[in-house]
């Protein structure tokens, strides 16, 4: 109960108490003649009474004297019914005046009743503006949360937007390492290729130096019967020895383009290592994007389910918002 209900009620107990009071005076007050009146009646009975019996006594004397006995019982007789006249007349007063006073009683009891219900009806109306005041404030803190969820919400959605900015780039740099990986398999499929181009290189070159040692063979053994017939043809073995020496000297420069194509296998064969070591890079960041692209997409679905419970939660607000929005029922 408020100061307004503790009022009002102190109120109605005062007015009662005044109304009351004031009919207890207003009784009094109309009781009072009654009182007087038959309190002179009380007394004036007496004296009448012995007055009645003084001219009694008297009638009989004076009826000794002059009046006949009949006479003296009529005025006897008249004197009496006036005494009872006078007392039923005191009596009507003092009936009229006790209903007058039932009557104020009455009327004041009807305005105590007033009274009271004026003090209901101050308390009741206290207990409107206090509930009116109470759903004003539900109001304000309802209006307070669902701005204050709508910020969250906007909050969340800038969020998810921001992750869905990071995914994107996560998603671009992922595109990257699998351009990168892309050129990388070119690499290797270059190396492969320089690889195959390096190993026929190197066959031939062995075939070549197969066919220089034949030659070599076929030199020697020709110097050989050259030298055997020296003696008989020696412009044939100096042909011979040049023809030699032209091969020898083929010889070694099929040799040294085989060096020149083992040192090319050799690079070839670091090119794939290069390229084995960039595949494997590659994949390690296709793996560390996939990675990433899960990650991100796990951030965007909670900021997803984070932005849907904050739009529920700012709806749910609304809505209670508007239902304590409507004004309460008024008692009759």
């Amino acid at each position: 109960m408020n100061w307004s209900d503790g009022a009002a009620t102190a109120f109605g107990v005062l007015l009662t108490i005044g109304l009351a009071g004031l009919a207890l005076v207003v009784m009094d007050f109309f009781a009072g003649p009654t009182r007087e009146a038959e309190q002179p009646a009380q007394i004036l009975a007496g004296p009448r009474h012995r007055y009645r019996h003084w001219r009694t006594e008297q009638a009989w004397a004076v009826a000794d004297r002059k009046l006949p006995r009949r006479e003296l019982k009529a005025d006897a007789r008249a004197w009496g019914q006036a005494a009872e006249a006078e007392a039923v007349a005191a009596q009507a007063r003092a009936r009229a005046g006790a209903a007058e006073a039932e009557a104020l009683a009455a009327e004041a009891g009807i305005l105590a009743a007033q009274a009271d219900a004026l003090a209901a009806q101050a308390r009741a109306q206290a207990e409107a503006a206090e509930a009116e005041a109470l759903a004003t404030k539900e109001r304000e803190r309802a209006r307070a949360q669902a701005e204050a969820a709508e910020a969250e919400a906007a909050a969340a959605e800038a969020r998810a937007r921001g992750q869905a900015g990071q995914a994107e780039a996560l998603a671009a740099q992922a595109r990257e390492r699998a351009r990168a990986r892309t050129e990388a398999a070119e690499a290797e499929a270059l190396a492969a290729q320089a690889r195959a181009q390096a190993e026929a290189a190197e066959a031939e070159a062995l075939a070549a130096e197969a066919r220089a040692r034949a030659a070599a063979g076929e030199a020697e053994a020709l110097a050989a019967e050259a030298r055997a017939q020296a003696e008989a043809a020696e412009a044939e073995a100096v042909a011979a020895e040049a023809r030699a020496r032209g091969q020898a000297s083929q010889a070694e420069a099929l040799a040294a383009q085989a060096r020149e194509r083992a040192r090319e296998r050799a690079k070839a064969a670091e090119a794939e290592a290069l390229a084995a070591e960039a595949r494997a890079r590659a994949e390690a960041a296709e793996a560390e994007a996939v990675a990433a692209e899960a990650r991100a997409r796990g951030q965007a679905a909670e900021a997803e389910a984070v932005a849907a419970e904050a739009r529920a939660l700012a709806i749910r607000l609304r809505l209670e918002a508007e239902a304590s929005a409507k004004p309460p029922r008024r008692p009759d």
